[in-house]
């Protein structure tokens, strides 16, 4: 069994679970066309609980997208969203053609915490994006808790918790957990697979000990 679970980074599609792996491979296929000569920008929002993966899957689509330049992807916290961040964003824009640096990502994590100024601003720099550009963004609330315009902007996707089954499935597949064990922690955690990972590596850290 791999002795870290709790620092585990998915890196494809396949490492992921339910809606969320369904989610990955539908957009990093999306990213790739673009990638690949396609026309077009990517406007992505990806709402549901916390610890399914919505920023893993912004994370590998902007790779995808990028061709992994890490200079070409840009990470940011709602919060952070100013209606003067969003400014900036919209200067620049005047000037794409002049410094145009080739395919670039932007992920905005908990896209519902920016100031409702810069939310008003914000969907007017998404409307003159240029193309071979992604905005991902991610949020932990209900699509009907976002305001409709918003919604208008955006391919929306639902991650949805994965079933008891699902992660006791994958605990045992990829972590080789004993069956046993992987039941208590998938009906422990509540569909997280965050949480379940951090109870796999706290059972292996009392295993360890024992």
């Amino acid at each position: 069994m791999k002795r870290s679970p709790a620092s585990f980074k998915p890196l494809e599609p396949d490492d992921l679970i339910g809606s969320a792996s369904r989610a990955a491979r539908a957009l990093v296929a999306k990213a790739r066309r673009l990638r690949s000569g396609g026309e077009g920008t990517l406007k992505v929002l990806l709402y549901g609980p916390p610890g399914v993966g919505k920023t893993t899957i912004a994370e590998m689509v902007a790779r995808e997208l990028t061709g992994g330049e890490p200079c070409a992807i840009e990470d940011h916290n709602g919060r952070e969203i100013t209606i003067e961040v969003v400014r900036r964003w919209m200067d620049g824009l005047a000037y794409r053609g002049l410094f145009a640096g080739g395919r670039a990502a932007r992920i905005v994590n908990e896209l519902d915490r920016c100031s409702r100024e810069a939310q008003d601003l914000l969907l007017t720099y998404l409307d003159r994006m240029p193309p071979e550009r992604a905005f991902l963004g991610t949020s932990n609330l209900q699509l009907d808790l976002l305001t409709e315009r918003f919604q208008t902007r955006f391919q929306t996707w639902k991650i949805a918790a994965p079933q008891q089954e699902e992660i006791e499935a994958w605990l045992v597949r990829r972590w080789k957990a004993p069956r046993k064990l992987a039941q208590q922690i998938a009906l422990g955690c509540g569909g997280c697979v965050r949480a379940a990972l951090a109870d796999l590596e706290s059972a292996l850290d009392l295993e360890a000990a024992a």
